[in-house]
């Protein structure tokens, strides 16, 4: 009898201790998990190169739906495990590339925080070449850069020998386990 009521214990105490052991925590009404059905739970490290991602499956808000917990012209991306008690989710902002939106509720859906994760100067334009990427790290850390390759053009469009310059442009930063977001200021080193 000792034995089963030292294992019964045993269960209730692990029970208690693993319920956020995946770090999703579980939403407190029906409106804001009917919200994060629409993103697809994924493990970190997560990434975004945002002029690549394919939005096939991805729901569009489009400030008629949802709109309390996320802004119209996004789409839903992924939702992240959290370090804390709280609820984190990636949307892609429309754009010429998707930029990514990392927003963090608590778990009746008031928002905590939210923050572009991007630096954005990608665009068309002659002697103009850039790679946007974001990713959040397995320690909350958070990295986003624009790759570039600048070059004056003349009247005709065609590059200027010689005007080429190659740099990174990048914000470092982390998700507290409160679920503030921090980022640094842009960064510009050459490559």
């Amino acid at each position: 009898m000792k034995n089963i009521l030292y294992l019964l214990t045993l269960l209730a105490f692990v029970a208690c201790n693993s319920d956020n052991k995946s770090g999703f925590i579980e939403p407190e009404n029906d409106e804001f998990a009917s919200f994060l059905k629409h993103f697809k739970q994924t493990e970190l490290p997560v990434a975004v190169k945002g002029c690549y991602e394919d939005i096939d499956g991805l729901t569009e808000f489009d400030g008629s739906n949802f709109s309390q917990f996320t802004d119209a012209y996004h789409f839903s991306y992924k939702q992240i495990p959290s370090n804390g008690n709280y609820i984190a989710v990636i949307s892609l902002q429309i754009a010429d590339c998707f930029i990514p939106v990392l927003t963090t509720y608590k778990p009746d859906g008031t928002i905590i925080d939210k923050k572009v994760i991007a630096i954005g100067q990608c665009g068309h334009d002659c002697g103009y070449e850039c790679e946007e990427f974001m990713t959040i790290k397995a320690d909350y850390s958070i990295y986003t850069s624009d790759t570039i390759t600048s070059c004056e053009c003349d009247d005709m469009w065609e590059i200027i020998p010689g005007t080429c310059e190659d740099f990174v442009i990048y914000k470092e930063g982390k998700i507290n386990n409160d679920g503030k977001i921090e980022l640094s200021d842009e960064i510009k080193k050459p490559l």
